[in-house]
């Protein structure tokens, strides 16, 4: 239910609680399960990636800088990765 809500929620946490608009969120998708997703971005930006990802539910949200756990930077620019990450297979650790 709140994944459809995001960027109501988001604009709440920004207009009633005060948090930036650039603080770090994260939706993942059936967590746990084999098929997992894990979209990143930011109180801005996550509205409109989840509808880009078509993010269903059961989803969890987590919002705040424990989110940049999950960031990736591209080797060759520097730049923080964001969007879609891939699921993390512990298989290969």
């Amino acid at each position: 239910m709140a994944v459809g809500r995001i960027k109501e929620l988001c604009n709440s946490l920004i207009d009633m609680a005060g948090y930036p608009s650039k603080t770090p969120v994260a939706i993942i998708e059936r967590a746990g399960c084999p098929d997992q997703r894990t979209i990143v971005g930011d109180m801005e930006t996550i509205s409109t990636l989840a509808e880009t990802f078509s993010v269903k539910p059961p989803s969890s949200i987590v919002v705040g800088e424990v989110v940049n756990v999950l960031l990736e930077k591209d080797e060759i620019t520097g730049e923080t990765v964001m969007g879609l990450i891939p699921r993390f297979d512990s298989q290969k650790v």
